[in-house]
């Protein structure tokens, strides 16, 4: 429900889709759910006699009856309780009892899930009115409060009665969906990141030169272009900055942006919003860190200066040697008395800021890390390109630049290093190696493709 209120085609294709077309999450999910559940179980232990109901975690109905058995019991925390009905299902964090009468005597529960935020969203109003609704036939009553324990540490309640009628239009549009009497749309949104059926969506998105596909495109500015006869990108390359900006009540600047990628979709090839000064006649490394566990293990660099070009690596074989990977990097830095150093989208700043405080090194070093600059910003700022996303992945290809590995990704790359460190298989390491160069190198190829854009070279 939490999905579908975000994006209702998700649920169209829950219903509908062919189920082969439905990706499998990859290690680095996986790796993430994982560090999610342990660090909710961290915090479970911390509740005064809680209990998890006995099932196969295939079983729903048995999941089901052994969470209703420990709800009649009246324990007063049940972690991971099994909810489900004829059309829904769901597995609240917890279920708290409270003060109150309902069908199981003298006591009700209420919902509570734990997030990794610091205060609610809509998101999860609707996934504890999801679960309220589950727990209405059990209690006799639908619960009007639930309660997201936040990364702060404290549980807030929060009143969902002023949200009914939102929840119980979204119910009604997801049972016309179940029946087919509605048929939905799907659209770039906060849910693609993590939504298995990305891949089907995208096929349709290109096949018709979806509109969504323009970078800063997503819902209700696609539904507005859709509504103004621009539905796709092509449409919008045919168009002016100031028809887009008037029929679809953008900002002038808003228009022009949405133009000019239409523009870059259209031709194939970057549009220049305003023109760059690119670093000249010092040394530019292109710099990229993979973590672990809160750990930097690597850093790698490539150097560039004039026709120079050199590719170092420094790597942390266990997460103890943190240090001495760092301060390599380090004296490696400070052999260039003026440097340009550049990380992709500020992933890094946080991780060298603490890397210097935890274990200082060398200063000459350091002063080039501490004005590093932000590759992907600038990219931005002067490039209209033709991506969906600016993330390194989706913009290097266009530039002809491909990742060794299939499964390249951050967080990835952590699932594998936590198998080096558990199997000490040197075939793991050299394939972190490897996605971790290929990430300098493409930060490289985008700045030289750029600078051939702009007529300027290195």
């Amino acid at each position: 429900m939490a999905k579908a209120s975000n994006c209702l085609h998700t649920w169209f294709l829950e219903c509908f889709g062919d189920p082969a077309e439905k990706l499998e999450p990859d290690a680095g999910t996986r790796l993430k759910w994982e560090l999610g559940l342990k660090h909710e179980r961290e915090r479970v232990k911390t509740l005064p006699e809680y209990v998890e109901p006995e099932w196969d975690k295939k079983d729903w109905d048995a999941g089901h009856r052994s969470t209703l058995s420990l709800m009649r019991d009246g324990r007063p925390w049940i972690y991971q309780g099994v909810l489900s009905n004829e059309s829904y299902r769901g597995l609240p964090d917890l279920l708290k009892r409270e003060k109150g009468t309902s069908q199981l005597g003298g006591f009700t529960y209420v919902p509570v899930d734990m997030k990794h935020h610091k205060s609610i969203t809509p998101k999860d109003r609707i996934q504890l009115l999801g679960y309220n609704l589950l727990l209405e036939p059990v209690l006799g009553t639908r619960p009007t409060r639930g309660g997201i324990w936040l990364n702060s540490g404290e549980i807030e309640y929060v009143d969902l009665q002023r949200y009914h009628p939102k929840f119980d239009a979204l119910l009604a549009d997801m049972d016309r969906v179940r029946r087919d009497e509605l048929k939905t749309t799907g659209r770039r949104c906060g849910e693609c990141a993590v939504c298995p059926w990305i891949d089907h969506c995208a096929k349709g998105w290109k096949a018709s030169a979806d509109v969504c596909l323009l970078y800063g495109v997503t819902g209700r500015t696609a539904e507005k272009l859709a509504r103004a006869s621009m539905p796709s990108w092509k449409d919008v390359a045919k168009a002016s900055a100031g028809l887009i900006a008037k029929t679809v009540g953008l900002k002038d600047e808003r228009a022009q942006s949405l133009w000019l990628h239409a523009q870059a979709w259209a031709e194939g090839k970057p549009q220049i919003r305003k023109r760059p000064e690119f670093p000249a006649g010092l040394p530019i490394h292109f710099h990229d860190i993979e973590t672990y566990g809160g750990r930097t293990y690597l850093h790698g660099d490539v150097r560039v200066c004039g026709d120079e070009r050199e590719e170092k690596q420094f790597v942390a074989r266990q997460p103890k040697k943190e240090k001495a990977a760092w301060q390599e990097f380090l004296d490696y830095l400070a052999r260039d008395k003026q440097a340009v150093v550049y990380c992709w989208a500020g992933y890094e700043y946080g991780f060298v800021e603490h890397l210097w405080e935890e274990y200082g090194g060398n200063p000459a070093g350091f002063k080039h890390l501490k004005g590093m600059k932000d590759q992907c910003a600038f990219v931005k700022e002067h490039f209209a390109l033709p991506v969906s996303s600016y993330s390194i992945k989706s913009v290097a290809p266009i530039f002809g630049f491909h990742w060794t590995a299939e499964d390249a990704g951050g967080l990835n790359s952590e699932s594998w290093y936590k198998d080096w460190l558990k199997k000490g298989d040197e075939a793991i390491l050299r394939k972190i190696l490897r996605y971790n160069l290929d990430d300098v190198i493409a930060m490289e190829v985008i700045d030289r493709k750029l600078r051939v854009v702009c007529g300027q070279s290195l």
